[in-house]
Formats: structure tokens, sequence, C-alpha cells
């Protein structure tokens, strides 16, 4: 008999009040908080219960070794919430786990995106999110426990000819069509200063400025400079837009100076970090901000 209705996950919080077993009911076994400790948990670190309310040991050590063990308590969530989606699901049908198939994950596709009988459909880029940790973690379990991944990837039959006639790269046959591409693209300076320029400044391809245009309105100087921000220091852009014109270090001599990004600023972070600023992107923050010749004071 089920003594829960579904898969359910509770993470970790070493901030509380300790519990002893004895409080339980249960023989003392000592610190809780420490024992999980020494089994590899961590602040956050989850703990996925299936219906019967007890725990599948080979699922919660995925979080508690290799790469997933020194990630972040937000990519714990996210993957933890997957795993317990796909459980259910399997559960539904009647399957589990470690005997999952191909067709079981196209199932989940089609019940996460488009079976009108889910009435929590999520859109295609959220059911990638679910697909990649899914592959994280079937990928870890083949190497870990010799279960066969059933996240496929790549077909079979595209593995010898990796691109076809018209050099079109195959598509991953569980990515969504909505869903977006990873692939990185890196922009060289040059390219980055010519985007900037031409729609931020309101100069052409030729390097003068459009015809009717005068600049980029009241706000070129900030945006130009905001821009060189960004890719001189390589922050995101919600910590970029977080720091104070005067947290900011004078420009000197140096080609590169450094500066203090705050925890509460940082992605996913407990703790601030220093992080370099090249001088070119603190003259450019400066010549804005100069109180005589500077746009801002305009």
């Amino acid at each position: 008999m089920n003594v829960l209705e579904h898969w359910t996950v509770d993470f970790y919080d070493f901030t509380a009040p300790s519990l002893t077993t004895e409080d339980l009911g249960i023989p003392d076994l000592g610190d809780l908080c420490s024992r999980a400790t020494l089994n590899g948990a961590r602040h956050g670190t989850p703990v996925i219960l299936s219906p019967s309310g007890r725990p599948d040991a080979r699922i919660n050590l995925f979080f508690r070794e290799g790469r997933m063990a020194t990630s972040q308590p937000g990519t714990w969530r996210r993957y933890a919430y997957t795993l317990v989606v796909w459980l259910d699901f399997l559960d539904a049908i009647g399957t589990v786990w470690d005997r999952a198939t191909v067709r079981d994950v196209e199932a989940f596709k089609d019940w996460r995106i488009t079976d009108s009988r889910n009435e929590e459909r999520v859109k295609a880029t959220s059911f990638d999110t679910d697909r990649a940790g899914l592959n994280s973690f079937y990928t870890w379990a083949s190497s870990r426990f010799d279960i066969t991944n059933p996240v496929s990837t790549v077909r079979a039959d595209d593995e010898a000819s990796p691109r076809q006639a018209y050099g079109r790269a195959h598509r991953d046959p569980l990515r969504p069509a909505g869903s977006t591409s990873r692939q990185v693209k890196w922009l060289l300076r040059e390219a980055l200063e010519q985007w900037r320029d031409i729609g931020l400044r309101g100069y052409g391809f030729d390097g003068l400025r459009r015809s009717g245009r005068h600049g980029g309105g009241f706000n070129e100087d900030r945006d130009a400079a905001f821009v060189d921000g960004l890719y001189g220091t390589g922050l995101r852009l919600r910590e970029w837009a977080s720091v104070l014109d005067v947290e900011l270090p004078a420009s000197g001599r140096e080609r590169m100076g450094t500066a203090w990004l705050a925890a509460k600023c940082v992605k996913g972070g407990r703790d601030g970090r220093t992080y370099w600023i090249p001088r070119r992107v603190l003259q450019s923050a400066e010549g804005y901000l100069d109180p005589l010749e500077g746009s801002r004071a305009e």
C-alpha cells in the first residue's frame, strides 16, 4: 500500500535546528546532519522518496558524487524536480526508471508538451531542460550501474554520416522544434564594436554618422559604455547592471583593473567575488560620468 500519492523531493537544510532520532520514536542514531554529511550530502542536497515512503539509494546517489556533487543548489533543485515528474510518469504507465526505453521518453515528451489530458503542459523550452536533466542522470547511471540510457541524442543510423547532403546537421530527435539551440558562437571585438557603433551610436558601415541621425540619442554614451562593460568583464547582464559607479576603480596605467561583485549579485553564488575590468571599459564609463563633459550631466 502506498504511503504517498506521488514521488516527492525534499532538500537538506543544515541551518535548521538539529533533530535527534529519539524525537521520532526510533533508537538514537546521532545527529542526522552529521550522518548526512558523512554520506555525501550538503546543504541543499535533494532527497527523493518513492510513493512507498522509501528512497531509491541509486537515484539519490546521483546528487552526491561526480560532477553533480559540486553543482549549485539551483541545479540540484531543477534536476530533482525533473526526476520526480519523470518518475511519476513512469509509475502512471507501469514501468520503472532502470528499465525505461526510448519509447517511454518519447511518450513523456508528448505528455509534457501536447497531451490534452495533461493540464500542466509545458513549452518546448521547458521540456528541453527536462531532456537535458534526464540525459545527465542516465549518462551517469549507465556508467555507474550499467543501465541503458533511454534519452537518445543521436539516431544510430546518423552516427556514420553526421551531416546530410545539404550540409545540415541532424537534429536531436528528442529536442522539441520550439527549443533554442545551445551552440555557442564567439563574437570578436571588431564585430562587437561594429554592432555597437551601428546599433547604438547611429553610424553606418562606412564609419560615418547616418544621414538625418545625430548620434544614438541621450543615452548613446551610457549604452555604449554598458556594452563595452559586458564584453570586457564577462559578467552576466544582471550582474553588470547591478554595479554602482562608486564600485568602479579609477582607470590607471594597468591594462586590467579589479573590482568586487557583491554576493547578492552573483548568479547562484553564496559569496562575492573579484572580477577583472579592462582599462578601456573604465575610461568609457568615466567619459559618460564626467560631470563637465559627460552626457550623463546633460
